[in-house]
């Protein structure tokens, strides 16, 4: 029996079951229940693969330079891979970083990360909670999921909270704009240059930087079942870097800007939820050597209009969203007095999907889930694509004994990401399906067991998940940095299209309260990619891929002091070394080796972090945070490259983002 048909049996079953009676239905419900992020714990899990975190809880980890940041949190679970300091990508259970599904209420966005993936764009104070999950459900991608809640509550007088580092600055500003309405105001802005530029290099050479961002959000309920938001975010990043050794230069700006109406509508026993969004992401880097120079502009532009309606165990939606996308559109100067320009044209394309999905108890301690989604999608060649997206999910709850779940989902996603990995710089870029290759599909299979125990309700939880993926119409760049100086460049020639699999068991051992709560946990997986290409015909790791992780987070509430630690420890990623390396002119040429073939040597770190708090209340504190990041001076590898000594010799290995011992000290007030 294939899956399509699997799932059809499971639905005509789940429909035809009788219902329980109301009582034993709570009481099942109730012991997987996650309970209200406002007044919870700092992370609540359920069945150990999704969870929420609340934002205003996350103080207590160590933050980098004073800013406690959601998606920074996120790469403390197994479920997400440890990254360098020059990628803030979430790579999750062997997925790319465009599987996962980034979002404000529901809006994707696209580029996600500051300072080369030491921020997200995401100011935790603007935000209720952040929700997270290991499949992406019915949305449009192959991955997890992210989301960032936008606060619902109305307030009568002006609150908020900011704080003030060596870095940057940022701070939150509720205002009531009316009985039933209230405005929130963000922003932020960094000037790590006056104090840091000493400490901040790229492989011993100076690196300069700056961002901004800034969110505004109105709320209004303007009935007691009516609840609207106008949302709008907007940020841009600046980085330059000069290399002396080889007089060369880059540079990289990329920016954000989203901009979302929202409105759900609450019946008696159901939800309507609808959203009209525009959201946009860019990119321009350039790369100077010697005479010559190379700019990679590309961006990509969606709107959309997404709507679920939920019932029970009864859910429906509908999304439909237009694409506008420039792929890496290079242009090249000075080589051999030549001018290049790829001129990659503008891409369109249109999606649109279907679906709905049900759930029901059958007996006291089991539940079924089923769900059946259409997918449509018409490419910038016009050509019509389509395709179903069945999921199902058994769950056993076993009486004192945990639960154990089975899920299994097909999914699809027409948007690729791909260009250059560690290179120091974010060149990576978006593209449509069609062209090279059509819109990429996945089966994804789980295992998933959660128990809590201890002497107190759920003081203690244990959870892993065992995964397996099949990953169809993948695409790998095998294209170099310095690709773009080539007079017969096309970003198309340096894309390889291929088949994938990853697979691994991750597992977390928590501590959910008292004063001392954290947790351990380890990671195994393999993240492969084959091609068939006559160049590159072999299964190599992907770009990502880390086959063992170990995280450990602790933190101490001594009540007006708050101690943390995080400590990775993680195998180091894959990258393609050079067989050899050679001058013809004033040209460096590079013989690449196999794909993929060498690693970067393992990842360590510590981070420590104390919060003094001067005042410690539910609605008013201040204090200072120290925080200290990488306290064992470990000089990891954030990428790999050509380097040259001072007579001139070029050699070819790891680069470090040089932040060893970096201290901070910021001042923060909450009213």
């Amino acid at each position: 029996m294939n899956c399509r048909k699997f799932i059809t049996v499971i639905l005509s079953t789940i429909l035809l079951l009788p219902a329980l009676p109301a009582q034993e239905f709570s009481d099942t419900l109730r012991r997987v229940v996650v309970t209200d992020s406002g007044q919870g714990r700092m992370l609540e899990t359920l069945g150990g693969v999704s969870g929420t975190v609340n934002v205003d809880k996350i103080k207590a980890v160590p933050s980098f330079l004073g800013n406690a940041d959601p998606i920074r949190f996120v790469h403390l679970l197994p479920i997400v891979q440890v990254n360098t300091e020059s990628d803030g990508g979430i790579y999750m259970q062997g997925s790319e970083y465009s599987h996962t599904r980034l979002s404000i209420q529901g809006v994707p966005v696209y580029g996600a990360s500051h300072l080369l993936g030491f921020f997200s764009v995401f100011n935790p104070s603007h935000y209720r909670s952040m929700d997270y999950s290991t499949t992406a459900g019915q949305t449009t991608r192959l991955g997890g999921s992210i989301d960032m809640v936008l606060r619902d509550k109305i307030i009568s007088r002006p609150e908020g909270e900011f704080s003030a580092g060596l870095l940057s600055a940022q701070g939150t500003l509720g205002v009531p704009t009316g009985r039933n309405s209230t405005l929130y105001l963000s922003g932020r802005k960094s000037y790590i240059n006056l104090l840091y530029s000493p400490f901040l290099k790229f492989d011993d050479d100076p690196l300069a930087y700056s961002f901004f961002d800034a969110n505004l959000t109105w709320v209004w309920k303007p009935t007691a079942r009516d609840r609207i938001w106008i949302d709008a975010f907007g940020g841009k990043d600046h980085g330059y870097i000069y290399y002396s050794k080889t007089t060369s230069d880059a540079w990289a700006d990329w920016y954000n800007a989203l901009a979302g109406l929202h409105w759900n509508h609450y019946y008696a026993n159901s939800v309507l939820k609808q959203s009209l969004y525009d959201t946009l992401n860019g990119l321009d880097a350039q790369l100077v050597i010697a005479t010559e120079s190379g700019r990679m502009p590309s961006h990509i532009h969606t709107y959309g209009y997404r709507a679920t309606y939920e019932q029970g165990g009864f859910e429906a939606g509908a999304d439909v969203a237009y694409h506008r996308v420039q792929p890496q559109n290079p242009v090249a100067e000075g080589h051999f007095n030549t001018t290049i320009d790829a001129s990659e044209q503008l891409q369109e394309g249109v999606e649109a999907k279907l679906h709905a999905s049900y759930s029901r108890f059958v007996g006291a301690y089991t539940e079924l889930k089923a769900g059946l989604g259409g997918i449509w999608y018409l490419s910038p060649e016009k050509e019509n694509y389509w395709g179903l997206t069945p999921q199902a999910e058994v769950n056993f709850f076993i009486p004192n004994g945990g639960k154990l779940g089975f899920r299994y989902g097909l999914t699809r996603q027409v948007l690729y990401q791909t260009g250059l990995t560690n290179a120091g710089v974010p060149c990576e870029f978006w593209l449509l399906a069609g062209k090279l290759c059509g819109p990429q599909w996945a089966d994804n299979f789980s295992l998933a067991y959660n128990l809590d125990f201890g002497r107190r309700p759920e003081e203690w939880s244990f959870s892993a998940e065992a995964y397996y993926k099949l990953l169809h119409n993948q695409l790998e760049y095998f294209g170099t940095i310095m690709s773009i100086m080539d007079t017969n460049y096309s970003v198309y020639k340096s894309l390889v299209p291929g088949e994938g699999r990853a697979y691994g068991v991750n597992l977390m051992l928590q501590k959910n309260d008292g004063p001392l709560t954290g947790w351990i946990s380890y990671a195994f997986g393999r993240s492969l990619r084959t091609f068939e290409n006559p160049l590159h015909s072999n299964t190599y790791p992907s770009n990502h891929e880390r086959p063992h992780e170990f995280k450990a987070v602790a933190t101490y509430d001594f009540g007006k002091l708050d101690v943390g630690g995080t400590f990775f420890a993680a195998s180091g990623n894959p990258y393609t070394s050079p067989n050899s390396l050679y001058i013809i002119g004033d040209h460096l040429i590079c013989n690449y080796g196999e794909h993929n073939a060498s690693r970067l040597p393992a990842y360590v770190r510590l981070d420590l972090s104390v919060n003094w708090y001067f005042h410690k209340g539910e609605r008013n504190s201040n204090g200072l945070n120290f925080s200290m990041y990488n306290a064992l001076g470990r000089r990891n590898a954030a990428g790999y490259g050509v380097h040259a000594d001072e007579e001139g010799k070029y050699t070819f290995r790891p680069t470090s983002l040089s932040v060893r011992f970096l201290p901070s000290l910021a001042y923060f007030h909450k009213f």
